[in-house]
């Protein structure tokens, strides 16, 4: 057969179709049961996950798979003011199948001199304004806003409207791990929210791109329910920890107590269990969305 005659969007079609039927066909991530403590369902979450087609380098179905073996219950998917992968997830979720982590669709609104993290919303929200007026953006979206990465410049862009509005701040995030000025700017800013909100919710994010693992730093919720709604509810309510890479636990005392330990085994570094069935089939998705991508501006290109 001529595949100079077929194309290469037909061939990369033919990819992507193979690729999502392979990893419907491997065994599914095993189920994980939530802990019971304080009379609250305890889940662990990533709320700070970009996802492919966009800033990610895996598709929403395998970040769900690949959130569950870190030990995560649910994540948010974040792309920089976009939320084209997760619409592709539900389009092909007949295909690519809903085990593994809880998916909360989501974008991080990136804006000049600070990002929020909006998780729960439904479409993206307006990121040319300043920061207060995007936390009520989101908030009547119907999402909850987290600073994110709140280094030193975002303490000069968040004035005291918009952190007095915000439902959460990342108290953990990787690069706090890179250097000891992203630390002490991390911890100023979170002492500074938690002066004036005492009820923001401590979160823990990895900023996932590409290689840092999933749930590196994370959040612990005490939520009512493992839904969606019971999520977006422990964020608003502050019942939450955030845990570093460290295994340090940033929140509230009383939760801090409770969920210590399982900061502490959380830092430990998981086995890597993941077939090599599911690497060929991840890398033949990414692949062939990347060509039609690709082509796909070409032929923009060629209409200018």
């Amino acid at each position: 057969m001529d595949l100079v005659a077929i194309g290469p969007r037909a061939i990369a079609a033919a990819v992507l179709a193979g690729g999502v039927l392979l990893s419907a066909t491997l065994p599914m991530t095993p189920d994980r049961s939530p802990q019971v403590k304080d009379g609250f369902v305890v889940l662990a979450g990533d709320f700070h996950v970009h996802s492919f087609p966009g800033d990610g380098a895996l598709p929403p179905w395998e970040l769900a798979r690949e959130a569950r073996r870190r030990g995560l219950d649910v994540i948010g998917l974040t792309n920089h003011n976009a939320m084209l992968s997760w619409r592709l997830a539900q389009r092909l979720a007949p295909l690519t199948g809903t085990d593994g982590a809880l998916l909360i669709p989501g974008e991080e609104l990136t804006s000049v001199g600070y990002h929020i993290a909006a998780i729960g919303l439904d479409r993206t929200v307006e990121w040319h304004q300043p920061a207060a007026g995007a936390v009520a953006a989101i908030h009547a979206a119907g999402g909850v806003a987290i600073a994110a990465h709140p280094g030193r410049r975002e303490q000069l862009s968040f004035d005291d409207a918009a952190v007095d509005a915000l439902d959460g701040v990342e108290a953990a995030h990787p690069a706090m791990h890179t250097s000891e000025k992203n630390r002490l700017d991390f911890a100023a800013f979170y002492e500074r929210a938690t002066r004036r909100h005492p009820g923001i919710a401590a979160i823990g994010s990895t900023d996932f791109h590409t290689f840092a693992p999933l749930g590196l730093c994370r959040t612990y919720l005490f939520a009512h329910s493992a839904t969606r709604a019971g999520v977006l509810d422990a964020i608003r309510a502050g019942s939450t920890v955030a845990c570093d890479g460290k295994g340090n636990p940033y929140g509230p005392t009383h939760l801090v107590e409770l969920i210590r330990e399982d900061c502490r085994r959380a830092a430990r570094p998981p086995t890597d269990t993941a077939p090599w069935t599911r690497r060929v089939a991840t890398t033949a998705v990414w692949l062939a969305l990347f060509v039609l991508v690709v082509l796909g501006a070409g032929d923009e290109a060629g209409l200018k």
